[in-house]
């Protein structure tokens, strides 16, 4: 069964700075669409979510997911993520 995408989020690579803004600019006032530039500098080994570890499975999910959004970054200087209504957002954070 099919999730239903909520959002989309735009991850643009530290070197398309102005890529990131010609994005914000276009998408502004758009809350279907977040987009955020990619800070990363290294992999993290150890996951924990709510204060608790993540379940091996779920971490190759996340890793194949994250295997997918390097792919794009690399090859086009960007990622386009489907968020799924499933998924919430942290409290006290909100959507670019």
């Amino acid at each position: 069964m099919a999730e239903t995408i909520r959002q989309l989020l735009f991850i643009v690579g530290s070197k398309r700075p102005e890529f990131y803004e010609s994005l914000r600019r276009t998408f502004r006032g758009d809350d279907t669409v977040q987009v955020v530039l990619d800070r990363r500098r290294g992999e993290r080994r150890s996951r924990r979510v709510g204060g608790r570890k993540i379940g091996r499975e779920q971490r190759g999910a996340d890793r194949r997911a994250h295997l997918e959004i390097q792919r794009q970054l690399r090859s086009r200087g960007y990622a386009v993520v489907g968020v799924p209504a499933s998924r919430q957002t942290p409290a006290g954070r909100k959507p670019r």
